[in-house]
């Protein structure tokens, strides 16, 4: 076999692992709920304002953005969630001196944002690098009411669609089993169980159920949501 063709061949080659992680990557999750930064309904002058966290070590690196309402009992929630995140953190413990990757990362970014009269919505995503074949993604959910400062639970949002545990999951599992077929789905993750829907986020028509990778599909189809209409 000639140089040329060799070259030709490796060329192909690299062509085609560039496709395959480009199809089959996951991406960062975006949800149908898109973000406003108000709401009919919302508190007059309410605007969203981004707050940012940067910190640097010889063994981390830390990048945060989150939102801010100038609404206390939500901006608080949600300020304190990320704090708590950054903080465990930073408590790692330091990479070995030979590893690949010197210091550790940490990014927080947000993508769906609701502002109405009875909720405050959004879903943080925060994610860790410590190194390994890739970052690991955690979609965190904070929901508050905003006239009380309570923070909404399960039961508010199965209310809100006006259905039990038991159907969420099992119209659930058909929702994810659709989008991505019943032999990529690990049917156990949508079970009828309080933790499998703990993360949600609500809008003005619907509430989204979103389930973290490996939850309910492998890391390469990333994370899942199903979604339910709301009725009240």
């Amino acid at each position: 076999m000639t140089s040329s063709i060799r070259y030709v061949l490796a060329l192909i080659l690299i062509l085609v692992i560039a496709y395959l992680i480009y199809m089959y990557a996951p991406k960062a999750p975006v949800f149908t709920n898109t973000a406003t930064s108000s709401a009919a309904g919302a508190s007059a002058g309410t605007q969203l304002k981004v707050s940012d966290v940067y910190a640097s070590t010889a063994t981390y690196k830390v990048e945060a953005h989150y939102p801010q309402f100038g609404i206390p009992s939500v901006d608080t929630k949600i300020k304190s969630t990320v704090e708590k995140a950054v903080a465990e953190f930073e408590s790692y413990p330091a990479n070995p001196a030979d590893s690949a990757v010197p210091q550790n990362e940490f990014n927080g970014s947000f993508n769906s944002v609701y502002v109405g009269a009875d909720v405050v919505s959004v879903a943080l995503l925060l994610s860790e690098y410590t190194g390994g074949a890739h970052p690991n993604t955690n979609i965190v959910s904070v929901n508050v009411d905003p006239r009380t400062g309570r923070e909404l639970t399960l039961n508010d949002a199965l209310a809100m669609t006006g259905k039990t545990l038991s159907q969420v999951a099992t119209e659930s599992l058909a929702q994810v089993e659709t989008k991505i077929g019943a032999d990529m789905t690990f049917p156990e993750g949508a079970d009828p169980k309080p933790e499998n829907y703990s993360t949600f986020i609500i809008s003005k028509e619907k509430v989204t159920f979103i389930f973290n990778s490996y939850q309910v599909a492998p890391y390469a189809a990333g994370a899942q949501q199903t979604e339910f209409s709301r009725v009240k």
